[in-house]
Formats: C-alpha cells, structure tokens, sequence
C-alpha cells in the first residue's frame, strides 16, 4: 500500500500546475525572401492593425506592411520586456465575416532590413534585441507563452482555433528578449496572422 501512495504522490507531484500556461514552440522555416512577401494570410478576409501600447497607444505600420525592409523598433528605455502589441479588427468587416478563424502566426524575429542592398544582413539583425518569450491573450484572457528562436528566418507558430467576433482584441506581452549588440529594445520586421481559409 505505501508504494501506491508514494508513486501517487510522485505523479501528483510532477503534473503541471492547475492553471499553468501551454507554451508554443516556433517552428523556424524558410529564409526571408523580399520578393515573395503578401502572400495568403488572414488578410484573405479583413486586415488588422497593430498598435504599440504605453502611455499613449501608437499604431505600428512596420509590422504588418508586407515588407520585410522595415522594423518596428522598441524605443523604451531600459529594453522591451513588458511592452505590449495590440492586434485590432475591423467591426465591419468582421462583421461582414462571421465565423472567420485566426490560428497562427508567423514572424520575422529580429531587424530583417539589409545595411548593403543584398539582403537579410545579420550584423544589422544583431543590433536590436529580438523576442525571445511572448504571452499570447486573446480579449484580455492569458492563452499562451510563446517560445520564439533567435533566427532571422520566418518562424510559425500554431494554436487552436480562435473564432473572431467584433470588438476583439489579441495582445503579445514582451516576457524575455535576446541582448542586442547596439540597443536593448527589440525589433520585428513582420507579424502576419494566420487564419480565413
């Protein structure tokens, strides 16, 4: 009888915590190629828009410009953990929609944009800190901790279906970074959100 009770208490003792945050990996993928950014997305059904969040709400057109020459760079002092991204839908259109699914993303973790005309540039890459963890919240509620790797490649990253109503709201909280060599605040080149078809 002891045994049982002590292997019980080892499982017990080893499960996750009740509540504890499932944590996506990125799978990394295919090197940037400008040429071939817009392609299919969530933009298939309606845009979206991205708004740094902080004392003032500013929109970032850099991260979802199709283009992976510009960055949206972090500025605050003392680097980016805590700051926070903001994906907005449009009323009407979501609207016009019903029933569309968001369930990825994918990234360009890092200042993409090449110093010399020929392309991804890692020693301007390496510059800025890039993300290294992320909480994913959907309408205020915590869904995910997302674990994105050091690369200057497209990364995805895959979640269940998330059906988006009007007023909706998806938020990426900066938790950990990697050290940029010249300045502590991160750089995203691109976030494309994943989802209509």
């Amino acid at each position: 009888m002891i045994p049982r009770i002590l292997g019980l208490t080892l499982l017990l003792a080893s499960a996750p915590h009740a509540g504890a945050l499932p944590t996506l990996k990125a799978k990394v993928g295919p090197p940037v190629v400008e040429e071939l950014m817009g392609g299919c997305s969530l933009h298939c059904a309606f845009p979206w828009q991205v708004f740094a969040l902080g004392e003032k709400s500013q929109p970032v057109y850099s991260t979802n410009d199709n283009s992976a020459r510009t960055a949206w760079i972090d500025g605050r002092p003392g680097g980016s953990v805590g700051s926070k991204l903001e994906f907005v839908f449009p009323d009407e259109l979501v609207k016009e929609m019903p029933g569309t699914p968001l369930y990825g993303f994918q990234i360009i973790n890092g200042n993409w944009a090449p110093d010399d005309g020929t392309g991804g540039n890692i020693r301007n890459w390496k510059q800025h800190a890039r993300i290294k963890r992320l909480r994913l919240a959907y309408n205020g509620q915590t869904l995910y901790t997302v674990a994105l790797a050091d690369s200057p490649r497209w990364q995805s990253v895959w979640f269940d279906d998330i059906i988006i109503k009007p007023g909706d709201r998806m938020t990426f909280e900066i938790l950990e970074t990697y050290p940029g060599r010249e300045a502590p605040g991160i750089a995203v080149s691109e976030i494309v959100l994943q989802g209509a078809h």
